[in-house]
């Protein structure tokens, strides 16, 4: 006889069926309720990581961009720093250009100087033998007949034994014949007095005043007689002097003239009141220190010219002169022409 099923039975198998088809659905419900609460979630966090990871990038690029300008401007700085330096070099080349240029004209002026003529021709045409010359203290450029040999000084030899005098103990304070060396200085220097003149050379001795010359570096200064009147000179002996000697003096005498004896000498010379050879056709104001020397065919005149803007020293020594006035006139011309040479 078969089996009958029991309807509880049958009861239950539904219950189980039911509750195992609920447990299915409430586990799929919750594993898609899970899915869907957490896949949103997950996915900002995807785009969080995508965004800081898009923002790295721009940081990066920010710092490049940082480092790029960092960059430009070293080379902006190190451009202007080139320029800068550029500049200065070519400012520093323009002034080297400029400095250059200027010591250019400079020299140019003093060959300008140097190169200047002073026309000596009237001196040769009434005088067998000339020696001149003209030194400017200033740019220390000067003129030279170039012929330098001894010659007769007439008086100009009293300039050499004044700075001898001067050179002695106790100076200007000297006592000579009851009168002070000044009272035969000036006279001898300013006239011309022979007298005053040989009062000195005998006082002192010509040995002792050649040898004094020959240590002061005039070797062709000397003294072989005393002074004797240009109109009754019956000697053969004379004084001599040179170019050399008497330029060499009269440096001497500018150079040192703000101090003693030197000072002394430059205050004598200017008292000079024979004018009619270098003084002759300068200014009326033009400040002249000097010594002329007159003799039997020839005529002399050395001295300085203090100008303020161009002093200079002036040497005219000439012999076997023919027409006196002619070369007096002619030295007057050569010492004008060498106040204008500038």
């Amino acid at each position: 006889m078969g089996r009958h099923t029991d309807p509880n039975e049958k009861s239950k198998g539904k219950y189980v069926v039911i509750g195992l088809a609920g447990l299915l659905l409430a586990g799929g419900l919750y594993f898609g309720v899970t899915r869907i609460l957490n896949n949103p979630t997950e996915k900002p966090k995807e785009t969080v990581t995508t965004k800081k990871s898009q923002k790295e990038p721009k940081k990066t690029s920010a710092s490049t961009k940082q480092s790029t300008k960092k960059s430009s401007e070293k080379k902006v700085k190190a451009k202007k720093t080139t320029e800068s330096s550029k500049k200065k070099k070519t400012k520093e080349s323009s002034t080297s250009k400029k400095q250059a240029s200027s010591k250019k004209k400079t020299a140019a002026k003093t060959k300008k100087k140097t190169t200047g003529k002073l026309d000596a021709a009237n001196l040769t045409k009434s005088a067998g033998k000339v020696y001149y010359g003209v030194h400017y203290f200033k740019n220390k450029q000067g003129f030279s007949s170039d012929n330098s040999e001894s010659t007769i000084a007439a008086n100009v030899i009293e300039l050499f034994i004044m700075d001898y005098a001067l050179a002695q103990k106790d100076g200007s304070d000297q006592v000579i014949q009851d009168k002070k060396l000044g009272e035969w200085l000036n006279p001898m220097i300013q006239q011309n007095d022979i007298n005053a003149t040989n009062v000195l050379i005998d006082h002192y001795g010509m040995d002792k005043l050649n040898a004094y010359f020959k240590d002061q570096g005039y070797p062709d200064t000397r003294i072989e007689s005393r002074m004797v009147d240009i109109n009754v000179r019956g000697t053969e002996k004379n004084n001599y002097t040179s170019l050399n000697d008497c330029m060499k003096l009269l440096k001497k005498i500018y150079d040192g003239r703000e101090k003693e004896p030197q000072k002394t000498m430059v205050e004598s010379l200017k008292g000079q009141v024979i004018r009619t050879k270098i003084p002759e056709k300068l200014p009326k104001d033009t400040t002249v220190a000097n010594i002329t020397g007159e003799q039997q065919n020839v005529e002399n005149d050395i001295g300085l010219v203090l100008t303020e803007d161009n002093p200079f020293a002036i040497v005219v020594l000439t012999n076997e002169v023919s027409d006196i006035v002619q070369t007096r006139t002619a030295i007057a011309d050569f010492s004008l022409a060498a106040s204008k040479l500038k």
